[in-house]
């Protein structure tokens, strides 16, 4: 039996179609099942596939799990998208709206999006597991939409922190809840693959989101383009859930929060390596822009490096999903940081002119995001299957305090000690972050294989 042939009904079902199936919702299963090792195949029988479809777990590697990752994909268009173009608005507040207000109070904003995104991903999980990922979806759809639709009628600066940076941030963390854990639920052989090009979809928003916003601004004003882009968001991401299916059914239990995840040393280094890298991972994304200015670039040379750092992220988080099949998920994490470090480091605090920067942000991007990909593959591989969403939850929850932190103290920094004419103490800052990183990530493969059979030092982990 073909992998193509494992998505549809089985002679059992012979009057359904695929339909049928899709109207199938296995989010809504409450009965305890065993699912079987990653390693093994279910494809092994007629028989044996019937009797796993009947427990309702469907088979794992088949043409039917690329439905729920790409809806995945175009979703992360929409989530990470909307954190990525924020630097769009930041420049017309800063600029035109609320000229003068400080640009700390302005970055509250940007700030907020991103790092309540994820630590409300605590919670948030915790509900994808326990109430569904279709509702839990749906729920993130509608607070987006009216984050935008209010943060269009905002008049004062408050009210933007409220709406389109606390509302719109909680609201992302309810899309992201399921999102993270559908494409290492329905792979095993092509997890890595699956879940690279499920987070390319982060880059690609980043590439149109931010060039429809300018236009709109520029053509329809800042306004108008917050209720455009709530409406795309609710058409898109409505259209999108439907297609969010559950491979494993969630198992029943008591608590909201899964705490035996917490005695498990693995659960704190997975983490701390993604804190540490949240931490220093944003310095180019934010400040790249002011960068060239200072080299004697314009605010276009700046939106064209932000281009070229999505587009470099476009190809290396579906890279770093193929490399990580090949060599291991922990050992490809471990090489990108260590890259990142060094490429941030040699090249951004030796430039002279801008050209060096558009080769930091294509090489950044290319080697940098590996992280996002690869964290819930390394995640599916450590816990079961059936509590993906809520431990990813929460290690997105204490790596939205790195961001939080990392980003405040980026500004303070580049304020204090480089005066806001280098960039010198605010990279160093944020490679020694990086770097540690990659520190936690070897004494997390130390540990992994401390626990294995097989001890060797070189193996693929």
């Amino acid at each position: 039996m073909t992998g193509a042939a494992l998505a549809l009904p089985t002679s059992s079902h012979s009057g359904s179609s695929l339909e049928g199936e899709l109207a199938v919702d296995y989010t809504t299963s409450t009965h305890t099942v065993q699912e079987k090792p990653w390693g093994q195949d279910s494809e092994s029988s007629d028989g044996e596939l019937q009797s796993v479809e009947h427990d309702g777990i469907r088979p794992i590697d088949g043409l039917f799990g690329w439905i729920p990752t790409l809806a995945v994909t175009v979703n992360y268009m929409f989530v990470f998208g909307a954190s990525n173009s924020y630097g769009v608005f930041s420049t017309y507040y800063l600029n035109v709206k609320f000229a003068g207000t400080s640009a700390t109070t302005l970055s509250w904003i940007g700030t907020l999006i991103t790092s309540l995104m994820l630590i409300c991903n605590i919670f948030t999980g915790a509900l994808a597991d326990k109430k569904g990922y279709r509702v839990t979806a749906y729920t993130g759809t509608v607070i987006c939409t009216l984050a935008y639709i209010l943060a269009s009628f905002s008049k004062h600066v408050w009210q933007l922190i409220l709406t389109q940076g606390v509302l719109l941030g909680i609201g992302l963390s309810f899309l992201i809840a399921p999102s993270f854990s559908i494409p290492s639920q329905w792979f095993s052989k092509r997890r890595g693959l699956a879940s690279g090009i499920a987070m390319a979809g982060s880059s690609i928003g980043g590439l149109w989101f931010t060039a429809a916003t300018q236009t709109m601004i520029d053509n329809l004003g800042a306004e108008w383009a917050l209720r455009i882009l709530g409406i795309l968001t609710l058409v898109v991401t409505s259209l999108m859930n439907m297609l969010y299916y559950r491979r494993v059914p969630a198992k029943p239990r008591n608590g909201l929060l899964e705490l035996s995840a917490t005695k498990r040393l693995v659960f704190w280094l997975v983490s701390l390596e993604s804190s540490l890298m949240d931490v220093g991972f944003w310095v180019v994304t934010f400040y790249i822009g002011t960068a060239a200015r200072h080299l004697g670039g314009t605010s276009q040379d700046g939106s064209n490096l932000l281009l070229v750092l999505n587009a470099g992220s476009v190809v290396g988080r579906v890279m770093a999903g193929v490399v990580a099949d090949r060599f291991g998920n922990i050992n490809t994490l471990f090489i990108s940081y260590l890259l990142t470090s060094i490429l941030l480091l040699s090249i951004w605090l030796t430039v002279t002119s801008i050209a060096p920067l558009f080769v930091l942000c294509a090489l950044y991007g290319l080697i940098s995001p590996t992280f996002i990909a690869l964290n819930p593959v390394i995640i599916a591989k450590q816990f079961d299957t059936d509590t993906l969403a809520s431990v990813m939850g929460m290690v997105n929850g204490l790596a939205g305090l790195g961001i939080l932190g990392g980003n405040l103290a980026q500004g303070a920094i580049f304020d204090k000690y480089d005066k806001r004419v280098q960039f010198t103490n605010t990279v160093i800052f944020s490679g020694t972050f990086i770097m540690l990183a990659g520190v936690t990530t070897f004494i997390m493969r130390s540990h992994v294989i401390s626990k294995q059979s097989d001890k060797r030092l070189f193996q693929k982990v």
